[in-house]
């Protein structure tokens, strides 16, 4: 009697176990939620119900070296960045970093790509611009969330208009409802392609800056020191193999196509 208990405890216990063991790899087969923002096209938007662009397969390239297995999901840029802050998701991009971003995230040694950061203006009306002490006290709409560089992100002196997307901004410009627009250079030009009442209505006048996109890592998600490091092995290997270079054109062609 004592050795059928003793069998069955046995029993139990294997079975328990075996469950457990069970769940932890589907735990680990499951695919690592990252956040990418919705309405950033060429880079990141999501579009016809699929998250595509630039950043997009880069990020996809990059894990897929080190057999990582990622699912993108869509959010709003700062609601992503804030899911990100508390470790709901591991990572969000497209983000340029500055001082607190830096605190807040884990950044990756590779970033994504650079872009230059443009100051807008209306063709009727547009003068070089050759340095920030010339916005003092005028009106630049920016996008809600997003990162600028230190040097216009902390001049007191500019007049800011935040607006949810990048088409509000030079909408509100289109009318004189602002001065200038401050836009990246691709998003601005794929927004000019899209909406042909905006095409030849604006010049750049200025660049701001010339930053370095990131995928950020939350500093609080208890995968993401390890995911971050898959990153960049996964960056190391697609930029040695020329994958990466081959995206990087493969999307320069398709805007300079479509010019």
């Amino acid at each position: 009697m004592t050795h059928r208990v003793y069998f069955s405890s046995w029993t139990t216990l294997c079975a328990a176990l075996l469950v457990a063991a069970l769940g932890i790899s589907r735990a680990q087969a499951e695919p690592i939620q990252i956040g990418a923002e919705d309405d950033w096209y060429p880079y990141t938007a999501l579009r016809d119900g699929e998250i595509s662009g630039m950043s997009v397969d880069i990020v996809n390239a990059a894990f897929a070296a080190t057999g990582t297995d990622i699912q993108l999901v869509s959010f709003p840029y700062t609601r992503c960045m804030q899911l990100a802050l508390r470790g709901q998701i591991v990572a969000c991009f497209n983000t340029s970093p500055n001082a607190q971003i830096a605190a807040d995230y884990r950044l990756p040694t590779h970033p994504l790509f650079s872009e230059s950061i443009l100051l807008w203006a209306r063709n009727d009306s547009a003068k070089p611009v050759s340095n920030l002490d010339q916005l003092a006290g005028k009106t630049v709409a920016v996008t809600n969330g997003y990162e600028y560089g230190a040097e216009f992100d902390n001049d007191i002196r500019v007049n800011r208009i935040m607006v949810r997307k990048d088409l509000n901004g030079f909408l509100m410009l289109q009318r004189s409802r602002v001065d200038y627009m401050l836009a990246f250079r691709g998003t601005a030009l794929q927004l000019f392609e899209e909406h042909p009442e905006l095409r030849g209505q604006f010049i750049p006048v200025m660049t701001v800056h010339r930053p370095d996109l990131y995928l950020s890592f939350s500093r609080h998600h208890p995968d993401a020191e390890n995911l971050l490091k898959r990153f960049d092995q996964g960056m190391r290997l697609i930029e040695s193999d020329g994958r990466y270079q081959q995206i990087i054109d493969t999307w320069r062609n398709k805007q300079n196509a479509a010019k």
